[in-house]
C-alpha cells in the first residue's frame, strides 16, 4: 500500500511537472493498417477516436511507377515525398510517401478509402493522438526521399516553434526482396509496421511509423531507421517527420476545478459523478489513469453532470484528467 501510494504521488508529480512545462506529451491512442494491390487502401477508423483527437494517416505507393495518392475528403495533406531508385526491370523503381492529417469530428466513417493514380501496390496505416491542438495541430513537418540505403533510412529535421510536441516518423521502403519489418531508432516508439507479402511483382513495399515526446522547442535532429535484413539491398525509400503541437494547460487540479467542474464524492466506491459548474463550462474529455501512468477509462463529458462508474477497477488512488478547450485539469480520486 505504502508503495503504491508513493508511485501515486510520484506520479502525481510528473503530471504538474509536464503541466507547468509542457501541456501534455499528445498522448498516442491506438492505430490501424492495411494494403491494396489495385491501387486502393482502405483503412479502418482507429480504436478510441472522439471528436477533436487527430489522426495522421501515412500511404507509400511504390513499384514502377507511382505517382499520386486521392485522399477521402477532410483530409488535409502534410508532405507528399517521391523517389526513384534501381529496379522494374530496364527501368527504375518510382515510390511515394504521403502524410495527412484529420481533426476528428462529432461522427466519423468507420474506414477511409486512400486511392492511387495507376494499378499499383499500397500500403497505409493511421496513428491516432489526443491532447493535440485542434487549430493548429502541425507545428512543423519536413521530408527526405533522395535516398536508396534501406539500411539507413533518414527522415529530416524539423524546427519545431513549441514548448511541446509529439514527434511522429514515417518511414517507407521498397526493397526487392522478401524483408518487411523496419526497425527505428531506439528513442522512437514504434506504432505501426505494415507491408505487402509475397515479394511481388518486385519486392515488397514497407511503411513504419513511430513517435516520441519533444520538451522543448528547435531543431529536433534527424530521425532513422532500417529495413531488417536489407544489407547490400539498395532500393527507393522515404522519410518524414511531423512535429504535433499539443494542447496548452493553464492549471492543475483545484485552481482550474472549483470554477469549472466539481468531482463527488469523493472516496467513493467507484461512482463518481462530474458536475458542471455553470452552463459556460465548454465539454471536455475524461481520462482516468491509475498510479502507473495506465489509461483505465476514456470517454466524452457533454452534459451538466456526468455519471462515472469505475467499480470494475481495484481499491486504490486514481487521476481523473479532464481536456477542455480552456485548459487540462488533473484530479486525484480514490476508490475504497
Amino acid at each position: 500500500m505504502k508503495k503504491n501510494y508513493i508511485l501515486a504521488l510520484l506520479f502525481l508529480f510528473s503530471v504538474m511537472q509536464a503541466s507547468a512545462q509542457c501541456a501534455s506529451s499528445c498522448s498516442y491512442i491506438s492505430s490501424t493498417q492495411g494494403i491494396g494491390g489495385s491501387s486502393v487502401v482502405t483503412l479502418v477508423k482507429p480504436t478510441g477516436v472522439v471528436a477533436n483527437d487527430v489522426m495522421i494517416a501515412a500511404i507509400h505507393s511504390g513499384w514502377c511507377g507511382a505517382s499520386s495518392i486521392t485522399a477521402p475528403a477532410g483530409w488535409t495533406l502534410i508532405n507528399s515525398t517521391s523517389n526513384t531508385g534501381p529496379g522494374c526491370g530496364s527501368t527504375n523503381t518510382q515510390i511515394l510517401l504521403a502524410t495527412y492529417y484529420k481533426v476528428a469530428g462529432p461522427s466519423e466513417p468507420g474506414a477511409y478509402v486512400f486511392t492511387g493514380s495507376s494499378a499499383q501496390y499500397l500500403v497505409g496505416g493511421i496513428v491516432a493522438y489526443t491532447d493535440v491542438n485542434p487549430t493548429t495541430p502541425i507545428n512543423a513537418s519536413s521530408s527526405f526521399g533522395a535516398q536508396e540505403a534501406c539500411a539507413n533510412i533518414v527522415a529530416n529535421s524539423v524546427n519545431t516553434t513549441a514548448a511541446c510536441t509529439r514527434l511522429v516518423s514515417v518511414f517507407a521502403c521498397s526493397v526487392n526482396s522478401s524483408a518487411t519489418n523496419i526497425v527505428p531508432q531506439v528513442s522512437l516508439t514504434e506504432r505501426l509496421d505494415a507491408s505487402t507479402t509475397g515479394n511481388h511483382p518486385w519486392g515488397n513495399e514497407n511503411l513504419e511509423i513511430s513517435d516520441e515526446a519533444i520538451l522543448s522547442a528547435g531543431a529536433t535532429g534527424n530521425r532513422t531507421a532500417a529495413l531488417s535484413g536489407c544489407s547490400g539491398l539498395s532500393w527507393a525509400t522515404a522519410g518524414q517527420l511531423i512535429a504535433l503541437e499539443c494542447q496548452t494547460t493553464t492549471s492543475v487540479d483545484d485552481q482550474f476545478s472549483s470554477s469549472s467542474y466539481l468531482v463527488s464524492p469523493n472516496p467513493s466506491s467507484g461512482v463518481f459523478e462530474i458536475a458542471m459548474q455553470n452552463k459556460n463550462t465548454p465539454k471536455c474529455k475524461m481520462e482516468v489513469y491509475d498510479c502507473l501512468g495506465k489509461v483505465m477509462k476514456v470517454r466524452e463529458i457533454e452534459e451538466m453532470k456526468t455519471t462515472i462508474d469505475l467499480s470494475n477497477l481495484p481499491k486504490g488512488i486514481y487521476f481523473l484528467k479532464l481536456v477542455s478547450t480552456e485548459g487540462t485539469l488533473v484530479k486525484k480520486i480514490m476508490i475504497q
